[in-house]
């Protein structure tokens, strides 16, 4: 009930708020847009790099869903770093539908909060794609289309064409594949203009410990074992596997962050 009204009365707020202020974007800059929930574990890891791998003037902002962990404290040590807290846990979708449309710059970015930029173009490369003419840019996993694990866009663009990150997912079955997960929508409408980012390394598990186009790493699951009593998903797939594809990627990729 109260993800129908806040789909029906705060997102066309902010969309009509984001349309008056299209004119004033920072040009060139860009807004990296994370959904968190009770994952400051992850979230740390991602402000550090982030900061440290993004060019300067990247702004960041983290949309938390209520929750009960050190969210706080953990955006606190990254003043740059702006916090949309939601009272309730209204759930993914909108979270991303409220950072893109609060962005205040060119460009913006979904990015995991259980993901990471491995080196310093990564941006770079994710907008290039976008000045080179595609209207979306990011991860491709399983199906034609750009996963907001890492989804890049123009903020003007999403704005005008009221896209959103809303799904209506259906899940796989005997004769026919899975449909309409978050952002599926957006490429559909930007058929003809999608860059995408393939996998280019993976730990496994399945899609335990992803590398998209050398640019970003995701782990599919680290997070989802969060939302479920289940230590095991996909069948295959353990929490402690999970758990320990993160560590190893953060060793791997990246310092952990400062204390």
């Amino acid at each position: 009930m109260l993800r129908g009204v806040l789909w029906a009365t705060l997102v066309p707020f902010l969309r009509g708020r984001a349309r008056r202020r299209l004119h004033s974007l920072a040009l060139g800059r860009t807004t990296v847009v994370t959904v968190n929930w009770n994952s400051a574990r992850y979230l740390a890891v991602l402000l550090e790099l982030v900061a440290e791998r993004s060019p300067p003037g990247t702004e960041i902002t983290v949309v938390d869903n209520a929750s009960r962990d050190d969210t706080r404290a953990v955006v606190a040590q990254h003043p740059g770093a702006r916090l949309v807290r939601f009272p309730v846990n209204v759930g993914h979708e909108i979270a991303l539908d409220t950072g893109f449309l609060l962005a205040r710059t060119e460009y913006v970015v979904a990015l995991d909060v259980d993901a990471f930029p491995l080196h310093a173009r990564w941006l770079d490369e994710l907008t290039g794609a976008l000045r080179d003419g595609a209207e979306v840019a990011g991860a491709r996993l399983n199906r034609h289309y750009v996963h907001p694990c890492c989804l890049a866009m123009r903020t003007a663009r999403f704005v005008a064409r009221r896209h959103s990150f809303r799904a209506d997912y259906v899940p796989r079955t005997e004769t026919s594949d899975a449909s309409g997960d978050v952002g599926e929508a957006i490429s559909a409408a930007e058929a003809d203009r999608v860059r995408f980012f393939d996998v280019t390394s993976q730990r496994g598990p399945g899609d335990v410990g992803t590398v998209f186009g050398d640019l970003v790493y995701h782990n599919f699951y680290s997070t989802r074992f969060r939302a479920t009593t289940d230590t095991v998903l996909d069948v295959h797939v353990t929490s402690d596997a999970a758990a320990a594809a993160w560590d190893e990627a953060v060793a791997r990729y990246g310092a952990p962050p400062s204390a």
